[in-house]
């Protein structure tokens, strides 16, 4: 975890793509579930950030994924979890005017929309 830690103090002290580059070096070495959501999280805020919509995107999308195939939680729990991950890569898709992929994404948000109803 200090590793972690330490890619987000530099990423305090750099801006642009070098933290991007050091929290991608950190998602691969972690196994672990929760800890792979904090860095990828960390990227798609990045991203965000330097207007690189279609791969924060990407990367929410697959936090999502990281959530939805997680151990033990219901499957509603875990659609809830995750649906706020697919809207902010709803919201990138539209700011990158990507319309095949929202049109993906919009569908998706509904089946884990139905899935949250079904609890």
């Amino acid at each position: 975890m200090a590793d972690f830690a330490e890619s987000l103090r530099f990423s305090k002290m750099r801006s642009g793509n070098p933290t991007v580059y050091l929290l991608r070096e950190q998602f691969e070495k972690f196994a672990g579930t929760p800890q792979k959501l904090d860095v990828c999280e960390s990227i798609a805020h990045c991203l965000y950030q330097l207007e690189q919509y279609e791969d924060a995107a990407g990367w929410y999308e697959t936090a999502g994924r990281i959530i939805l195939s997680g151990p033990g939680t219901s499957v509603p729990i875990k659609a809830l979890s995750a649906l706020e991950e697919y809207e902010k890569a709803l919201d990138c898709y539209t700011r990158d005017d990507d319309e095949e992929r929202f049109t993906e994404c919009s569908t998706l948000i509904n089946q884990l929309r139905r899935a949250c109803a079904s609890a």
